[in-house]
Parts: C-alpha cells; sequence; structure tokens
C-alpha cells in the first residue's frame, strides 16, 4: 500500500474522531445549559376560572301562625266620630242554580195540569181570528219547585206564547230529581191551545 494511501485512512479516522468528540462536547454543553434554564409558561389574560360555589340555600323558617281576632259582644272602648257617611255593602246577588237538562234527570217535575189549563186564557186577537196550535215552553224549576223563569221556545204567534206563559206565574211544582235528591231542571212543557 502506498504511503500516501495510509495517510490519507489516518487523517479520515482522525477527522471522524474529531467530529464525534466535538457533538459530544456541544451536546454536553446543551445539556447543562437546559439543566440550569428557568421555564416559563405563556399564559393568556383570561385563564378559565371555576365557577364560584352556589350561595348556601337559607334554612326554613316555618311562617308565624296566624292568629284569629277576639270577637267578643262587649261594646269598644274607644269610639272615634267622624263626618263620613258610610253607606252599608249590599248582600252578594245569589247565584243562580244549574239547571240540569231534561234528558239528566231520573224523575220529571210534577206540573198541576189542570190548575193551568184553568188559568190560560185564550187571546182575544187569536180568538177572533180562529188560531189555534200550540207553545212550547221551557221551564226553569229549581230544587223547591219554583219556577224562577219561562222561556218561549216556539208559537204560532198572536199572544198565545204569553198567555201560556201567564198560566205559569206563581205555579209551584214537586221538582224533578235526580238518584232521588231534588234538582233545579230545565223542563220544555208544551201549550195546546184549541177553540171549541
Amino acid at each position: 500500500m502506498n504511503r500516501w494511501v495510509r495517510w490519507g485512512i489516518l487523517a479520515g479516522v482522525l477527522l471522524v474522531h474529531a467530529i464525534v468528540l466535538f457533538t459530544v462536547s456541544i451536546t454536553t454543553r446543551v445539556q447543562e445549559q437546559r439543566e440550569d434554564a428557568t421555564v416559563l409558561k405563556m399564559v393568556d389574560a383570561e385563564e378559565y376560572r371555576p365557577p364560584a360555589p352556589p350561595p348556601p340555600e337559607p334554612e326554613y323558617e316555618p311562617p308565624p301562625p296566624e292568629t284569629a281576632p277576639v270577637v267578643t259582644d262587649e261594646p269598644a272602648e274607644v269610639v272615634l266620630e267622624t263626618d263620613e257617611v258610610v253607606e252599608p255593602v249590599p248582600p252578594p246577588p245569589p247565584q243562580e242554580p244549574v239547571y240540569l237538562p231534561q234528558h239528566r234527570i231520573s224523575r220529571p217535575p210534577e206540573i198541576p195540569t189542570e190548575e193551568i189549563r184553568e188559568r190560560v186564557e185564550y187571546p182575544v186577537l187569536a180568538n177572533r181570528q180562529g188560531i189555534e196550535g200550540v207553545v212550547y215552553l221551557e221551564l226553569f224549576i229549581d230544587a223547591d219547585g219554583a219556577i224562577q223563569r219561562i222561556e218561549i221556545l216556539r208559537e204560532p204567534g198572536y199572544g198565545l206564547g204569553e198567555a201560556a206563559a201567564a198560566a205559569f206565574e206563581g205555579i209551584t211544582v214537586v221538582p224533578a230529581e235526580a238518584n232521588g235528591e231534588p234538582v233545579a231542571v230545565r223542563f220544555r212543557y208544551p201549550v195546546r191551545f184549541q177553540l171549541r
């Protein structure tokens, strides 16, 4: 082998060793510097904050007991005089009963048919013109049997409807029943007008 070739191989080997030593020394220095370095953390201005705990619930306090006013028959100790006129409060209007329809009752009201027939007055105009017909009334009968209101559902005219309704004024009937109890009812009743 040529001398120059040997010197070249030796120079190459030395060069490789120098590179390895240089790399190892740089790596060691970098590690030493990293150990001394301070770690900084980049933080946003609005960092996540956990929600605040809910406020404690107030303790339950039962309401104070209501005290009823004391009512006595004794007169008041202090009497205040005033020029104001105190008007009495009118009583509330009586509530109209709930009138059941005819199909909801178990026993119809007992209407005195003969008394009604005797009280019916044939209108003069209908009598002169020979008008006959049937007037259909709806009677609003309360639970006591009193007829509270009368509506004329159908009539032939000539005053026959008014005459039929007038025959029921002041009449009391045996009330209708539902399940054995007297009840208010809307009851349809025909009145026939016939000339003799």
